[in-house]
């Protein structure tokens, strides 16, 4: 099934920042993993990704179960541009990994996300624990050209083309929250890829999250989160009928058979049927819906209190998601549309190791200073080195910290604590 690979990257990520997150203390969460090209965002509530049937893949829709990921084009190499209107842009366009940013001096042409970034400061002038240096003039020219056609400082457009940046990997997170009646307030957020938490505290500040988490080796999360995620095989099967108007004998059979592909795929797997574990749904709706709501449904025999306890979670999660239910309408007709089972391997998880605590003082992992462009002016800011920062260290921007495939800025008005 060859299929199941969609978006199996940014859905391992997703499944890797769960886990870490959960570890931290955090069960509702938004998962923002920003790359080179775009920016992956996903909702966890109690440890689970948000699933979906209606995803896309372009233009083509997948009706496979699949982590519900929203993708915007804003990445490190997005290219900043004038539109025909006169007003400053950012992506979807991309310079790729080749010729890359002007700052990689491979023959990039148009300035991006990153050389805005090195020409305010916000990273190093040498990615890669100094492995790969990056040519801040050239960066600067491609940005002072842009500026003159807007008619701004250099500084000012590179902080105008973070800013709108910024918003587009918000907007994004209000697709996956508020479009689906989430309020984003309740959640904490982690950054992971490249270049996830750079934009991590001003993300904090648009959308009013209450914490953003930033696992170490932010760029491994999704080849972490691989090794995190249980083997599971997923059967459906069309039942449509009205739930006043169920045949539980039939119900029960379809589940069943269900449950018996499920098991033999997990046998193929290697999985002894003691160690299989089964998980039962269903897709719901109200008679003239077309959208369904996927719900848990009850282990065990298919008996008379099986259909009220799934109609019941239909409602419970119908509320939850559009703040609407039709719960005390009898009259109101629920229709069942799919029938679904899970079969799930479980695998040996990796264990994440607990950091040494300190005594809170970030100076051992003191690497020096640079001059960084913050709010509209450019401030001498202290850089700390990452893996030499310990549990219950406490940085207070504005500061840089660094580590081999990631920075972190933090703007004058954040803090950073290690868990």
């Amino acid at each position: 099934q060859p299929i199941t690979t969609i978006l199996s990257g940014p859905a391992a990520g997703a499944l890797g920042a769960a886990m870490i997150a959960g570890h931290a203390g955090f069960d509702q969460i938004l998962t923002l993993d920003g790359g080179g090209t775009s920016t992956d965002v996903t909702v966890v509530r109690e440890g689970r990704p948000a699933l979906t049937t209606e995803g896309r893949v372009g233009r083509h829709p997948t009706k496979i179960p699949m982590i519900d990921i929203v993708t915007v084009g804003t990445g490190g190499g997005s290219i900043a541009w004038i539109s025909p209107e006169g007003g400053l842009k950012v992506g979807p366009r991309s310079a790729g990994a080749d010729p890359g940013p002007l700052c990689y001096g491979r023959g990039g042409a148009e300035p991006t996300l990153t050389d805005a970034h090195l020409v305010l400061g916000r990273i190093p002038p040498a990615l890669l624990g100094g492995r790969v240096p990056l040519d801040v003039d050239a960066a600067r020219a491609g940005l002072e050209t842009l500026a003159s056609g807007l008619g701004l400082e250099t500084e000012e457009c590179a902080e105008g083309i973070l800013e709108i940046a910024a918003w587009n990997q918000a907007n994004a997170i209000r697709q996956v929250t508020v479009r689906k009646g989430l309020d984003v307030r309740d959640f904490a957020m982690v950054t992971f890829g490249g270049s996830g938490s750079l934009q991590a505290c001003r993300l904090l500040d648009l959308l009013g999250l209450s914490a953003v988490v930033v696992p170490p080796d932010p760029g491994n999360v999704s080849a972490f989160g691989l090794l995190t995620v249980d083997v599971r095989n997923d059967e459906v099967q069309t039942f449509v009928t009205r739930t006043s108007e169920i045949d539980l004998d039939e119900l029960g059979t379809v589940y069943d058979e269900l449950e018996e592909r499920a098991r033999q795929a997990l046998d193929a797997e290697g999985f002894p049927r003691d160690q299989q574990h089964i998980e039962r749904s269903a897709d719901l709706r109200y008679d003239g819906q077309a959208f369904e709501v996927r719900v848990a449904a009850p282990d065990g025999a298919v008996e008379a209190g099986f259909v009220a306890e799934v109609v019941r979670n239909f409602h419970d999660e119908h509320e939850a998601l559009y703040d609407y239910c039709y719960r005390d309408r009898p009259e109101q007709i629920v229709e069942l549309v799919n029938l679904r089972v899970a079969g799930v391997g479980p695998i040996t998880t990796p264990t994440i190791r607990p950091r040494h605590e300190g005594d809170g003082d970030p100076a051992r992992a003191l690497l020096g200073n640079r001059d960084v462009y913050f709010d509209g002016r450019w401030h001498d800011v202290p850089r700390y080195e990452r893996s030499h920062l310990l549990a219950k260290d406490l940085v207070v921007g504005p500061a840089i910290i660094e580590e081999f495939g990631s920075t972190i800025p933090l703007l004058p008005t954040c803090t950073a604590e290690v868990d």
